[in-house]
């Protein structure tokens, strides 16, 4: 649908990755605006440990293909993913974002998509689907969040429709372009047009919680807590 898409600012990105919890903080954000935007690692689990991504999504979106498998090998059609088209299209440091409408059955990436991911430096890949290889892709070191994993090949079985154009993962809206922020506890989804104000509101709840932290370490008192921290924000 679209190759040149509009990026956030890199400057946003920056603040972003700055943030300890960066999830949860972003979540939080997301709700005090009325949004939401978040999903939870125990549903789009993190395949690589210890990996944080933030960066303007580009996305995918697969359909069922129509017919067995045999018959189409028989027929001699061609595989129909296109996981490197959509990183081509993308620039260092973009997510790339697949909606699988809702098969897990398939994968729609194993090691050589992770390869080439890491060769163009996408940020990393989020998967409202299931992937597969995931040793190799743990050893290309791309960070991965999927719903499932299988060794059963996505060929003649998923293709490809759409690329750059709004997706849905796991209920929320993805657009190009928008934000995408995970880490071990979870996969938020920022709106581009909103990404400003949730650094910013981010940054505050960031501050108040140290302030609450070292209060609670120099022994202050539940109402000297309070006062700092609202407890309705815990």
């Amino acid at each position: 649908r679209a190759v040149a898409i509009e990026r956030p600012a890199a400057t946003l990105g920056d603040g972003f990755r700055g943030l300890t919890d960066l999830s949860s903080a972003i979540s939080d954000a997301l709700d005090r605006l009325g949004v939401g935007g978040a999903v939870g690692g125990s549903t789009l689990v993190p395949r690589v440990p210890g990996t944080r991504i933030v960066g303007p999504a580009i996305t995918i979106r697969y359909a069922p293909e129509e017919g067995s498998v045999g018959a189409l090998v028989a027929r001699g059609e061609r595989a129909r993913l296109a996981d490197r088209d959509l990183y081509n299209v993308g620039e260092a440091g973009d997510v790339a974002v697949f909606d699988c409408g809702g098969c897990t059955e398939a994968s729609v990436m194993g090691g050589l998509s992770g390869a080439w991911a890491r060769r163009v430096a996408i940020a990393g890949c989020v998967v409202d689907g299931a992937i597969r290889d995931l040793d190799s892709i743990r050893g290309e070191g791309v960070p991965v969040w999927s719903r499932a994993v299988t060794p059963v090949s996505g060929k003649h079985r998923l293709a490809a429709v759409e690329i750059n154009g709004a997706v849905t993962v796991a209920g929320i809206a993805v657009r190009p372009g928008d934000l995408v922020a995970a880490d071990e506890t979870g996969v938020c989804v920022v709106p581009a047009a909103q990404a400003a104000a949730v650094l910013e509101l981010c940054l505050q709840a960031e501050e108040a919680e140290r302030s609450v932290v070292e209060a609670i370490q120099g022994g202050g008192s539940p109402e000297e807590v309070a006062r700092i921290f609202r407890p309705e924000r815990w």
